[in-house]
């Protein structure tokens, strides 16, 4: 039914889950509640159960995506609440695109201030991102059931066990920080096995078959004449409304050629010699992703630390140092490196932090930015750009929705073992003109937990205009997962943490989660410890004298301070290297293996403005109020796989004296826009701060189990050697951080 004649809002409740009972105190846990599975345990499979749910999950999402673009429920209008078409949806207001309520009253409850219905660099970003899922979730849901009543019309004990499949299914997770199995990936950090298959087997009532994959892209499903899908921005007569507009870039730069392409693309979208573009059908360059997305997370690969006897080093599988994403998550949910919710959710940063935050600048929105890139691609000269590079057209490859899922399961992981830690960051009050935190900036207000997070309806209703702020999801509404009808695989309790009830006990179940979470997201701590059992290593030499007695080792992590808008909106990535030759900038850049991490400033639509009216003029509100962002690259593993490296002539040991004039000499970055295209001066990024500090890691504590929690980090102190006289690096002279305010400086001791 199209969006004008429905007469009722749609109410996103998630599936119907029944007789299941609520057994803790705080921490959600509902024994019986339905499994969001990872991606690789639906498919492939060989349990009759699993394999139905993947038949009704590939049929149901095929359905969905043949949807016309003018449904309320189809794929594009769903998939078109992120950004483009900036339209509205479900009867909410309108998505924001002027800063400048006048009157300011007239500003909607709710309303993201940065443009868009969708919370990016606000607290509410994951939050927001929940309703989200579980709306499309619950939509392939109703359409798994009308395939078993209308399409295939089961009756009797069949239809019992394909509605009882489809009852129990869940959205699945793509675990992007654990290696893949599949062949030729072998080992590696890849796309999921399902997300690279042109067609993929199903296992309907009448038999085995093989269907066109509906998770490598997204084709338009409206058609030309001829039958073939016409481009996003051409729509047809009388649904014109629904036109997806090029992305604009900064003047005298390509625009992203969104409206061209008539379906989604990874690394495939490429511009050519003549001004035109190549790949605009869709391409699932899975490749070229596979390879980006392991180099991002294998940053260097130059030393095996397992002995010759460690299961690791199984000749198939060949034993690589943890992966920088899986590292992150390690990171994330060690204690206190994230301690308060907006630390841990937004990367959102505030003047008042800066003499306070070392590792808070590690968020569960940067680490998710940094997977859209590679995920996408953002060059379109030499290795292709796609869709989930752009926030606006992000949401329509359906990796999206597998890559936000287990964004939900890594909040749900936090939630449960910080539940008290819900919303507890206070908004700090703008600084005034003369402030010395720096430039004078206005803190735009964050939501808070009850505000309305459109275009999410929570009730169904036949008068959404009469109270538009009204009947919609919150973030407090949303709190708790179990009571939207899922949890995740790995909250599921250990019979260790249930009494003799089968009631939660919520302070072993914690340790034991967090022991669960060490032992999946391989640490810095442990390649550490597998480094102190190599023979081979003189350790006191190596690690020094203090680390060695004590088995701690010396951390290194870059903060960095950035402005989303700073390129007028379009995104760019702030690229770290190491390597080269003494004080020789541009050798750096020569060899791959160099690239040790990035920041990928995933910055949104196009700021109204001269360049493109009628854009996001919230954006704009952002960029001219000079909110910033943070994002964090650790440097720890790099230095020890580059030191250990006996070809390697610049680093022999990682105690501090060596480790600092070697990044004093060879560390730099660079700033490169999406689109691909030559280096951005550092002078096109005047916000931006890049500092280096060292701490000091530990092992401290073991669950009940006897198992080990992740490691701590604490102890940081600045150094100003690798940054100073580098474009955009701290400065001793600093008016905030420099030397003369270390006495001010309330950094987290252990």
């Amino acid at each position: 039914m199209a969006e004008s004649e429905l007469p009722k809002t749609y109410a996103i409740t998630g599936i119907p889950v029944k007789n299941v009972e609520t057994k803790t105190k705080d921490i959600p846990y509902a024994p019986g509640t339905p499994i969001r599975r990872e991606i690789n345990d639906l498919f492939p499979s060989e349990d009759l159960l699993t394999r139905k749910q993947w038949t009704l999950f590939i049929l149901g999402l095929e359905k969905f995506k043949k949807m016309p673009v003018n449904e309320r429920e189809s794929y594009f209008q769903v998939a078109g609440i992120h950004g483009y078409p900036q339209t509205s949806w479900d009867g909410a207001p309108d998505p924001p695109k002027d800063p400048d309520w006048d009157p300011p009253s007239s500003k909607p409850d709710g309303a993201n201030p940065y443009g868009g219905y969708c919370h990016h660099n606000t607290i509410a970003f994951p939050t927001w991102h929940r309703p989200y899922m579980l709306l499309y979730e619950q939509i392939i849901w109703e359409n798994m059931k009308k395939i078993i009543k209308d399409d295939w019309k089961l009756v009797g004990e069949q239809e019992k066990e394909w509605t009882a499949a489809a009852n129990s299914w869940r959205l699945p997770y793509w675990d992007w920080a654990q290696r893949q199995t599949y062949e030729g990936y072998e080992n590696s950090f890849s796309l999921p096995y399902a997300c690279i298959l042109d067609h993929v087997p199903i296992y309907p009532p009448t038999g085995d078959t093989a269907r066109p994959n509906p998770l490598v892209s997204f084709v338009n499903p409206e058609k030309d004449a001829k039958g073939d899908p016409l481009p996003f921005g051409k729509m047809p007569p009388g649904k014109t409304k629904w036109n997806i507009n090029q992305n604009a870039t900064e003047e005298g730069s390509p625009p992203l050629p969104w409206d061209k392409c008539s379906g989604t693309s990874r690394y495939g979208v490429f511009s050519d010699e003549k001004g035109g573009y190549r790949g605009l059908t869709g391409v699932n360059n899975f490749n070229t992703a596979n390879l980006t997305l392991n180099a991002m997370s294998d940053t260097t690969n130059w030393y095996n630390p397992y002995r010759k006897e460690d299961p690791n080093r199984d000749p198939k599988f060949e034993a690589k140092p943890p992966g920088t994403l899986a590292d992150s998550i390690n990171r994330l949910f060690s204690s206190e490196y994230n301690d308060t919710w907006g630390s841990f959710s937004s990367t959102k940063w505030w003047a008042e932090s800066a003499q306070k935050f070392t590792t808070g600048y590690l968020s569960l929105e940067y680490i998710h930015n940094n997977v859209h890139n590679v995920t996408g691609g953002g060059d379109l000269t030499e290795y292709g750009l796609g869709h989930m590079s752009d926030v606006p057209v992000a949401a329509f490859d359906p990796i999206f929705w597998l890559h936000h899922c287990n964004i939900d399961r890594l909040l749900s992981m936090w939630q449960a073992l910080n539940w008290n830690k819900w919303w507890d960051t206070e908004e700090p009050p703008a600084p005034d003109e003369k402030d010395k935190t720096g430039k004078p900036r206005t803190n735009l207000p964050d939501p808070t937990r009850c505000s309305p997070l459109l275009p999410f309806h929570n009730v169904e209703t036949d008068k959404p205009d009469e109270s538009p702020d009204k009947g919609f999801w919150t973030s407090e509404g949303v709190r708790d997962w179990t009571k939207l009808g899922y949890t995740y695989d790995i909250l599921t309790p250990a019979s260790i943490a249930l009494d003799e009830n089968g009631a939660l006990n919520e302070d072993v179940y914690k340790a034991e989660l967090l022991a669960k979470i060490n032992s999946t997201y391989t640490s810095t701590g442990e390649y550490y410890r597998k480094l102190y059992e190599d023979e081979e290593i003189a350790n006191e030499e190596f690690f020094g004298p203090h680390n060695t007695e004590f088995h701690t080792w010396n951390d290194y992590i870059i903060n960095v301070i950035y402005d989303r808008y700073a390129l007028n909106g379009s995104s760019y990535v702030i690229e770290f290297w190491l390597g080269g030759r003494d004080n020789d900038r541009e050798s750096t850049f020569h060899d791959a293996e160099n690239l040790i991490g990035s920041v990928y400033c995933l910055a949104g639509m196009t700021p109204s403005s001269s360049i493109k009216p009628g854009g996001c003029a919230n954006c704009g509100s952002q960029r001219d109020n000079k909110v910033l962002s943070r994002g964090q690259v650790a440097l720890t593993i790099p230095l020890i796989t580059q030191a250990l490296n006996k070809n390697f002539k610049h680093l022999k040991s990682v105690r501090g004296r060596y480790v600092i004039e070697y990044l004093k000499n060879h560390l730099h970055w660079r700033f490169v826009p999406i689109g691909g295209g030559p280096e951005r001066p550092a002078s096109d990024f005047p916000d931006t701060v890049i500092s280096v500090l060292r701490g000091t890691g530990k092992y401290v504590g073991k669950s009940k189990s006897k198992e080990d929690l992740p490691p701590k980090y604490a102890d940081y102190k600045l150094q100003y050697e690798p940054t100073e006289n580098k474009p955009a690096g701290l400065t001793s002279d600093d008016e905030v951080l420099g030397k003369e305010h270390e006495s001010e400086l309330d950094f987290r001791t252990f």
